[in-house]
């Protein structure tokens, strides 16, 4: 009886222990994105026990004690809250402004907080890049990240920007592009092109070896990572629904402007004895004669060509699962006839729990994009008319139609609405981008990470000729090009983290990733189509050409790094990654990359923790290598191609000659940087990075008694070496809700070449009036101009010296005879040294304007649009000229750009303008590149509904003022010329914005 008293009496008080404790369970969101917090530290307020968030911000006690009431729950950058416990809990932490603080990818495994991170990465949120009335979300990044430059070129709605971070870096434009990481596997540019830009979560841009490294292979240009977003954990389903619509047109019409109108080209005519203008009766007959004053870029060019924008997301999150669904579409028509870009989004992105220890993920995104561009370039048949054509000619008749499917009289072209339907042409993308993943946790602080992804697209593109064309005669064409790309991605990576004495952390990542790729592509052409419906390859009849083409590659990695802190305030980092790349020989394929990372959280320091003006104070320094594989699958291997038929029989000749010891172009790169945050005002980081390239990737010159002209190799070195600096204030914030906030952004890059090849001091690229040379950036090698004599009204240039590498100015030394021999350095370096961007935020209860401006100093283009604008009159017979071209010599004294009339024709050149430093002009500018006014209803006021849980409705613009002293049409593009094209564009949009 006794034992029997004591058993119950034991198993009643076990029971009551066990019931004194309980389960309780939760997750912690920021209030700022709706989005959670991973590594939050959760307390049970009066205990010892206490844990971190995981990767989807949750937390689990198991054992809590009744008598505990709460929960203290705390992270960087966050208010620290105390909320009562209950056994399922959504915490919600509001932002501390008082703290600078980002969660930021690491380059594989967890993320970390950029408090805690030695890298440099600069972080894009949602809010900076939608809305945006472009489809290019590399346009959007312009001017928001010091030392990135997006150059967009082209008014093309289908148009893909071209992106540098610190410089070149190389001397291939095969290898100069960064790597494009979504959503942890790399994809093209295209593909990221062609996303719908509300998907994304945030945009980061990863610039230093510390946070590059890791990715090895292709990191050699810096790293842009792109993570789309994700269902509200623990939230009912939400909808966004978005529309904008807006319109395009010419961002900068002075330069079609600056040509003369019909009247002052007739009085150019007649002070020049040109064209038959020898009296005033012969202007008045050409005046009744052709009374028009027609500007023809008007015809050329839409005046306002129409966008379109439409998109739902629906997401949210039950139990363990959240979700995150979208469609969308765009649709923009370009500012030439015909010319359009139609593109259609889908994406769904699943996160679940099975239980603590195993999760998963899956995103997929699958676009459809259709495209149709009509003429080309300044040199093609249509591409310059535009801006030369004839201003007293007009395209249509005297009633005022249109000369349809007839050469219009005088100007020797069709109506251009009639070619762009004569010579229909169309291309097509579809494109499938998708991550899987898997994660397990089988014990305490280890973490395995499992990761498939894809990057699939097929490309058609097809072009026709109708047979009913006028100029075909009833023979038509057609050609048709398929390609077909699959990139695959595999990783698996193991994590563990594990702190001593709870000074020293430690983080541990070992990984193992493949990369495999795969293109086919095919093309088809004939001629002799008879019939317009039936614009087919089966209808053509001869000249048949059919092309065939086939490539894989494949990269093996393995890499790890080390991450260690001692009491949060000293950081230490260190990877290496080893790669193996099929484009080389497997002597050479393996490339080893390291990197080493060091950061001082001086704030935290007592000569510092009393300092009240001082909120945060960090000090980094990293360096490392990354690695460059931008060559052509086969560069390595000797190929023999089917040369062109003689005499009936195919010959056979060299494709490629090879170069088995190709191998890695190597990049090292140090980075110091010291980051502030003064009185919750003012924030500041400061870096300072010098970056060296060596065995470059390029196509070096070899005797073509070899059978080829170039051989791709390892040669010479590069460096660029500069400073970025980010100014962020919050200016303004006034109890009555008045906020204002700005930003500055300023890169100054210095570039130079420390080696060439073969024993070269200067390589100059030909026909394009740039060189380079060991010792200094790369230049522009032009004839100089002097001017023109006042006294004879000859154009004088300068003589080089015996060294064109140094810039000769000697006003003894001069010729009047053009000749390619005059080319010397005109100390004009190619790139803009000093680049930027700034802004401002304005908020007052819901009203907001948005304006962010870019600009470039010291950058210089050949406007090549003056070699013929200035000398239509001469060697291109009837064209329209600019106003510039009637400021040449007339009489002894004048001090003019362009020689006289008797002068050219004495010296045999017949033209006023030359390829020389006048064309060379400073394509320095500052852009407003977007500026947003809208409104987005207070919380307050959607509360007494239960609707709409946000309304936002805004206009947005781009591009909208340009300011430059360049006369061609846009400074912005990144090339050593411009000429005609598809200019710049500016658009205009209202959109709405709903939450339901």
């Amino acid at each position: 009886m006794r034992r029997f008293t004591l058993f119950m009496a034991s198993l009643i008080l076990t029971v009551g222990v066990a019931l004194a404790q309980r389960t309780v369970r939760g997750v912690v969101i920021s209030a700022d994105d709706n989005q959670p917090v991973i590594g939050a530290s959760v307390r049970v307020k009066g205990t010892t026990l206490g844990m971190s968030t995981d990767l989807e911000g949750r937390f689990l006690f198991k054992n809590v004690p009744t008598n505990a009431k709460t929960l203290v729950v705390s992270f960087v950058g966050f208010k620290t809250q105390e909320v009562p416990i209950k056994p399922e809990m959504r915490i919600i932490l509001l932002g501390d402004t008082s703290e600078l603080v980002e969660l930021v990818i690491s380059g594989y495994g967890s993320a970390k907080s950029i408090a805690n991170t030695t890298a440099s990465i600069v972080k894009v949120s949602s809010k900076t890049i939608q809305d945006k009335p472009v489809p290019n979300v590399f346009d959007a990044l312009q001017g928001k990240v010091a030392g990135l430059q997006v150059f967009t070129g082209s008014g093309e709605p289908s148009q893909l920007s071209s992106v540098q971070l610190h410089g070149t870096g190389t001397l291939s434009s095969l290898s100069s592009a960064p790597l494009y990481i979504l959503d942890g596997i790399p994809v093209s540019a295209g593909t990221v092109m062609g996303m719908n830009q509300n998907d994304f979560e945030n945009v980061q841009v990863l610039k230093d070896a510390s946070a590059t490294s890791i990715y090895g292979a292709r990191a050699a240009n810096g790293v842009i990572y792109i993570t789309t977003k994700k269902g509200a954990v623990g939230e009912r389903a939400s909808i966004t629904v978005r529309g904008k619509y807006g319109a395009s047109s010419l961002a900068n019409t002075d330069y079609f402007e600056s040509m003369m109108n019909a009247e002052e080209l007739r009085q150019l005519y007649f002070s020049m004895g040109l064209k038959g203008f020898a009296t005033e009766e012969d202007l008045a007959k050409h005046r009744k004669a052709f009374p028009h004053d027609f500007k023809w870029y008007k015809y050329f060019y839409r005046d306002s060509a129409p966008t379109y924008d439409a998109d739902v997301a629906i997401s949210g999150g039950g139990g363990r699962t959240n979700y995150y669904i979208s469609g969308g579409l765009h649709s923009s028509a370009g500012l030439r006839p015909r010319s359009s870009y139609d593109r259609f989004n889908m994406r769904v992105n699943l996160n679940s729990s099975l239980n603590d220890y195993i999760s998963f993920g899956l995103k997929t995104s699958v676009t459809y994009d259709i495209s149709r561009s009509t003429f080309g370039n300044r040199n093609s048949l249509y591409g310059g008319l535009g801006h030369t054509t004839l201003p007293y000619y007009t395209p249509y008749d005297k009633d005022g139609n249109p000369y349809y499917g007839e050469v219009i009289p005088n100007v020797g072209i069709a109506d251009i609405n009639y070619v762009a339907d004569m010579l229909p042409s169309r291309s097509t993308s579809l494109n499938v981008s998708s991550v899987a993943n898997v994660i397990l946790k089988p014990i305490k602080n280890l973490t395995l990470s499992a990761t498939a992804g894809m990057d699939l697209s097929d490309d058609l593109a097809d072009a026709s000729r109708k047979p009913s064309h006028f100029q075909a005669k009833g023979n038509g064409s057609r050609s048709l090009s398929f390609g077909r790309s699959a990139n695959w991605t595999f990783s698996n990576t193991a994590e563990y983290k594990f702190s001593l004495a709870d000074k020293h952390n430690f983080t541990l990542l070992a990984a193992h990733e493949y990369i495999e790729s795969n293109d086919q592509g095919f093309s088809a052409s004939g001629i002799g189509i008879v019939d317009d419906r039936i614009l087919m390859l089966s209808a053509v009849t001869k000249e048949k050409n059919l092309n065939e083409s086939k490539s894989e590659y494949a990269f093996l990695s393995f890499f790890g790094r080390f991450s260690y802190d001692y009491l949060n305030r000293y950081f230490l980092d260190v990877t290496l990654r080893n790669d193996a790349s099929s484009r080389f020989h497997p002597d050479v394929r393996n490339g080893q990359f390291w990197s080493v990372g060091l950061m001082w959280k001086m704030k935290q320091e007592n000569f510092l923790k009393d300092a009240s003006w001082l909120d945060d104070a960090t000090l980094k320094l990293s360096h490392g290598t990354s690695g460059n594989a931008g060559v052509g699958p086969y560069d390595y291997i000797a190929t023999s191609v089917a040369s062109t038929q003689y005499g009936g029989v195919t010959g056979w000749g060299i494709g490629n000659s090879g170069n088995q010891k190709l191998t890695w172009e190597n990049q090292a790169k140090t980075t110091l940087g010291i980051s502030l945050r003064m009185l919750d005002f003012l924030g500041v980081n400061l870096e300072l990075y010098n970056r060296v390239t060596t065995d470059m990737l390029m196509d070096v010159p070899v005797p073509y008694t070899t059978g080829v002209s170039t051989v791709m190799s390892n040669v010479g070195s590069y460096q660029n070496r500069g400073i970025d600096l980010r100014l962020d204030a919050n200016i303004l914030k006034s109890k009555d809700g008045l906020n204002m906030a700005a930003y500055f952004n300023f890169n100054y890059n210095k570039d130079k070449v420390l080696s060439l090849f073969q024993g070269r001091d200067r390589w100059e690229i030909a026909n394009t009036g740039v060189a380079y040379v060991v010792g200094k950036p790369l230049m522009f090698y032009y004839p100089i101009f002097k001017q023109v004599n006042p006294e004879t009204g000859y154009p004088e240039w300068y003589l080089p010296g015996d060294n064109v590498d140094i810039t000769t100015k000697d006003p003894n030394r001069i010729t009047s005879n053009m000749s390619p021999n005059l080319n010397q350095n005109t100390g004009v370096a190619r790139y803009a040294p000093v680049t930027g961007g700034w802004g401002f935020n304005l908020d007052y209860k819901g009203l907001y304007l948005n304006a962010d401006f870019t600009f470039a100093l010291g950058k210089h283009l050949i406007n090549n649009d003056r070699f013929f604008s200035e000398n239509a009159l001469l060697f291109a017979n009837d064209g329209n000229v600019s106003r510039a071209a009637a400021n040449f010599w007339k009489k002894k004294g004048d001090i003019v750009q362009l020689p006289s009339v008797e002068a050219i024709v004495k010296l045999g050149r017949n033209r006023f303008m030359e390829f020389d430093t006048r064309m060379l002009e400073d394509a320095s500018f500052m852009r407003l590149k977007n500026l947003t006014i809208g409104y987005q209803m207070p919380k307050s006021v959607l509360a007494k509904q239960n609707f709409f849980k946000s309304v936002k409705v805004y206009v947005t613009g781009r591009n909208l003022l340009t300011f430059t002293k360049f006369s061609g049409s846009d400074p912005e593009p990144n090339s050593n010329l411009v000429i005609g094209g598809n200019p710049n564009t500016k658009q205009m949009s209202v959109g709405l914005e709903l939450g339901l």
